[in-house]
């Protein structure tokens, strides 16, 4: 699978939400359910944030997933994040894409158990 995403990028905008708002690590950590360490980890680019921490930090700073991943905003996100229907529309896209990886992911994992076989 190409890597298109830059962990570090994400990890930055992340970062900056925080410290805009000004709330410590350990604070967003107990929000998303995770350890101080772990977020650290998606802060600095260590690690991607998962599909569920991703929800919770759209969420809670009222941004999307695109902003969050690709640092460009919708059209008009604030319409958008407001509306039902924009709110379905991105969790609709977002589920499309996330399934989308899962097969990809299904497919490369069928192909290492082949060749392992063989």
């Amino acid at each position: 699978m190409q890597e298109i995403l830059s962990k570090k990028d994400i990890g930055d905008r992340i970062k900056d939400l925080r410290a805009k708002n000004g709330l410590s690590q350990s604070f967003i950590a107990e929000v998303l359910n995770l350890s101080r360490s772990n977020y650290s980890q998606i802060e600095l680019g260590n690690q991607y944030p998962s599909f569920h921490t991703l929800h919770k930090l759209a969420r809670y700073y009222g941004k999307s997933y695109q902003w969050l991943i690709e640092g460009v905003e919708q059209d008009s996100p604030k319409e958008s994040m407001h509306s039902a229907s924009g709110i379905i529309q991105e969790l609709e896209n977002t589920l499309r894409q996330f399934s989308a990886t899962i097969e990809k992911l299904a497919d490369e994992l069928s192909q290492l158990k082949e060749k392992r076989v063989d």
